[in-house]
Formats: structure tokens, C-alpha cells, sequence
């Protein structure tokens, strides 16, 4: 074989590659980055080279991890290093991979740079993370229809007596709050274990149907615009000229109830001090719902100036019983719920923060109506 075909053989190889691959010069600065790496990634060819592989780099792995995994190249008895690692792409969300690094060497055997083999396991990680999420609801459905029978008929018992007593002493006024707080206590419980239930149930045939956005997130804006004059929080709703396939309810619902979510994140970051969003353009604290569309998928953004999530929060808050609200204010089921009936309307919900103090955009993606 020639070698001016060899090497025209082997760029195409390189360069028609389904996995995204990169070459770095000794000092680590990019010199080539194939179609697939940019496709994964979202950066540009122009944007990559002469930049540095740190652009990719998320906060799942420390420095120290680094060391050790650049100790293992550079050691001669080994050579190369081999291992799952999350990058992040231009956008901003997470790609985990399983990366293979190995040097590349000159005619005299030198070492010249090293090269990048990424394998996405993005999809492999939803299908785990959706086998997991089935098996534990699975568990918690099971523990649930066993609560709600065994709870809920002697708590329906404890309020009825609770009910029958504060009859008896509207004289006694301190008796009478305690008694109010005992089944404000109970109907927690119920509505608790009401939770699990909706959680953890597999839902009967859902109809899907052509519905315009926009009169839905009008209503929410009805629902909220008091809860946000009082909060002092600009609520803007933008023109939302999209249809998706959707239960009207359940996506009214879901939207209702990460706003709600969206202002007592911004209630929290009140407590902690003013937020880095707010400026002179922008001085109120703010909670905006906008949607994007492309030929086949509509994307429901809720962004707020709020608290914001740590990144390592971003892929457990749609578990259930996670939460990261102080004890007695949060169970840790409305993002599980949220998730589940995205899920039940073929769609899916994710969140975005840039971290603890920076907000978070709550995205739904669904259908788009034909």
C-alpha cells in the first residue's frame, strides 16, 4: 500500500469515526478533533483546536483524579489510561464517556502528543439510571399500598376523634390550637402517603392530544401572579406559539408545580443574601417561562434568579425522597412526580444551574403536534 493511500486511508478512518476522537501536541494544546467529537461536544472545529481538552472539563472529577489519571499515561509500564469520566459539552449539559488516552509517537519513538478516544454512554447511563428508577419505584409502590391501609385507616380514626374533641373544647382556646395542629399533622401524613401512591403507580392509558401552550401557561400565570406580587417577584410568561402532544392537566400541573418550586427557590436565596443575577437592568428578583421549538420537540424553559443547584445536585433531584429543603418543608416527591408524568406523556424534564447562588432553568421537552 502506498503511503500517500495509507495515509488518505487512515484520516478517513479518523475522520468518518461514529466516536469522537482528539490529538493534543506534548503540551496538551488541541491539533485535531474529528466530526463526532464536535457533534458530541457542540464545539466547532475552530473553536477546538489550539484550545486546551480542559474546555470539556465538569466538576465530577477533582484535580486530583486528573494526576493520577496522567501519572498512569506517563508511566512506561503502562502507558495509557482507560476509564468512565463526565465532560460537559458547549451547552453546558453533562456527557459521561468512556475515554481511552493513549500517546502517539514520532519515527524515532518519541512522543509527540497523545489522542482521545470517547465511547458516549450517555444513552447506556439513562437506560441504567431509568432500570434503577423502575426497580426502586417498584419498591416504593409496594411499600406505599401496604401504608396506605395499614396508616391510613387508623389516621382517618385519630382525625375523626381529633375533629370530635376540638367540638368539645372551642372554651379552651390553647386545646383547641393543639388540636388543629395534631390534624394539620395527620393530613400531612395522608397526603404523604397519597404521594407515594401517585408516585409509584402505573398509570392507566394516557391520552395524548394536540393542546395550544399558551392558554395553559396563561392559567398558571393567573394561579401564581399573587403568590408573586407578594413574594416581590417579576413573573413574565413570554408568546408561547407552539402544540404539543400532551394530557392538558397533567402538563399544567407539572408546569404549576415547578414554579412553585422556582419561588421558593427564590424565598431561599432571599434568606442567604442579594443574588449575583439581580443588577441594575434587572433588580427584582425574576421567574420567566419561555419555550423554543424545532421540527420535532418543544422545549418549556422555567428559569429563576434563585438559589441554584450544585452541580452534584443536578442529577439526584428528580429522585424520590431527595430534597434539599430543611426538615418539615420538603418530602422530596414533587420533582419525582414531575418526572413521572413527563415520563407517562413521552417527555422528559431536566434542570440547569450555573450553581449555588446563579438560578436554575427547569426544561420539558415534549412532542411537538403536527
Amino acid at each position: 500500500m502506498q503511503a500517500g493511500f495509507a495515509a488518505e486511508v487512515y484520516y478517513r478512518c479518523v475522520e468518518d469515526c461514529f466516536e469522537p476522537i482528539m490529538l493534543t501536541d506534548i503540551k496538551g494544546t488541541l491539533k485535531y478533533v474529528n466530526p463526532a467529537w464536535c457533534l458530541t461536544y457542540g464545539y466547532t472545529k475552530d473553536e477546538a483546536i489550539g484550545n486546551s481538552p480542559k474546555l470539556l472539563r465538569s466538576d465530577y472529577q477533582t484535580d486530583e483524579f486528573y494526576r493520577q489519571m496522567w501519572a498512569t499515561i506517563l508511566n512506561p509500564k503502562i502507558g495509557f489510561w482507560r476509564g468512565e469520566i463526565v465532560n460537559r459539552a458547549k451547552d453546558g449539559h453533562f456527557v459521561p464517556v468512556l475515554l481511552t488516552i493513549t500517546p502517539y509517537r514520532g519515527p524515532a519513538g518519541d512522543i509527540l502528543g497523545y489522542m482521545g478516544i470517547a465511547v458516549d454512554l450517555s444513552e447506556q447511563k439513562s437506560m441504567e439510571q431509568q432500570i434503577i428508577r423502575q426497580d426502586r419505584l417498584a419498591s416504593v409502590g409496594m411499600l406505599a399500598s401496604g401504608m396506605a391501609h395499614e396508616i391510613g385507616n387508623p389516621m382517618g380514626v385519630i382525625r375523626g376523634r381529633a375533629e370530635l374533641l376540638r367540638q368539645q373544647v372551642k372554651d379552651n382556646e390553647a386545646a383547641e390550637k393543639n388540636l388543629e395542629v395534631i390534624i394539620g399533622q395527620i393530613d400531612r401524613i395522608t397526603g404523604l402517603i397519597q404521594s407515594l401512591l401517585k408516585v409509584s403507580r402505573v398509570p392507566d392509558v394516557i391520552s395524548l392530544s394536540p393542546i395550544a401552550l399558551q392558554p395553559v401557561v396563561d392559567e398558571v400565570g393567573v394561579l401564581l401572579r399573587e403568590s408573586c406580587r407578594k413574594a416581590n417577584v417579576d413573573i413574565l410568561i413570554h408568546d408561547l406559539k407552539c402544540n404539543v402532544l400532551a394530557e392538558p392537566s397533567n402538563l399544567q400541573q407539572i408546569i404549576l408545580n415547578l414554579m412553585i418550586n422556582s419561588l421558593h427557590a427564590i424565598e431561599d436565596q432571599n434568606s442567604r443574601g442579594p443574588s449575583p443575577l439581580l443588577n441594575e437592568k434587572r433588580p427584582r428578583h425574576f421567574l420567566d417561562l419561555s419555550a423554543d421549538c424545532d421540527a420535532d420537540f418543544c422545549y418549556i424553559k422555567i428559569k429563576d434568579s434563585g438559589c441554584g443547584r450544585p452541580s452534584e445536585n443536578l442529577q439526584k433531584i428528580f429522585r424520590i425522597f431527595f430534597t434539599t429543603k430543611a426538615a418539615g418543608k420538603g418530602t422530596g416527591m414533587g420533582l419525582a412526580i414531575a418526572a413521572k408524568q413527563m415520563e407517562e406523556m413521552n417527555g422528559s424534564v431536566n434542570c440547569f444551574s450555573d450553581g449555588a447562588g446563579f438560578g436554575a432553568t427547569f426544561v420539558l421537552t415534549l412532542r411537538r403536534a403536527k
